[in-house]
């Protein structure tokens, strides 16, 4: 909605439903059903810890689909992206480097007093 594209042009990855992990085949058909429609799909959101079941989804998966097709794999890690800070959880992050962007949001675990988020950029080579 913020990018003006609006709701109807999002589109839901099924999920499992005991852990919340998108599912990479699904979201595979999904994506080259949409080119069958001529449609150009071209960015992708998983999630590193969601807020309510604490998810990550399998980045690696993901980002394999997204090179393949040519999409923005971004990850959402504003909540979850605090394991890399424990040595027991930072496996949970696996993949996170393979992908495209990232967003932080350091207020909601490293007791920064205010609103701040923080978006990272891969320049790395691809």
């Amino acid at each position: 909605m913020i990018a003006g594209m609006g709701m109807k042009s999002l589109l839901k990855v099924p999920c499992y439903r005991e852990s919340g992990q998108m599912i990479p085949e699904k979201f595979e058909e999904m994506v080259k059903r949409e080119i069958d429609k001529g449609n150009k799909p071209f960015f992708l959101n998983t999630n590193a810890g969601t807020t309510v079941l604490g998810s990550y989804d399998d980045q690696f998966a993901f980002s394999e689909i997204c090179k393949k097709y040519g999409l923005w794999h971004h990850v959402d890690a504003c909540w979850g992206g605090f394991m890399a800070l424990s040595q027991k959880h930072k496996h949970l992050l696996q993949g996170v480097e393979v992908a495209d962007s990232l967003s932080f949001n350091p207020h909601k675990g490293l007791g920064v007093p205010q609103q701040c988020s923080m978006l990272l950029v891969n320049g790395g080579k691809k």
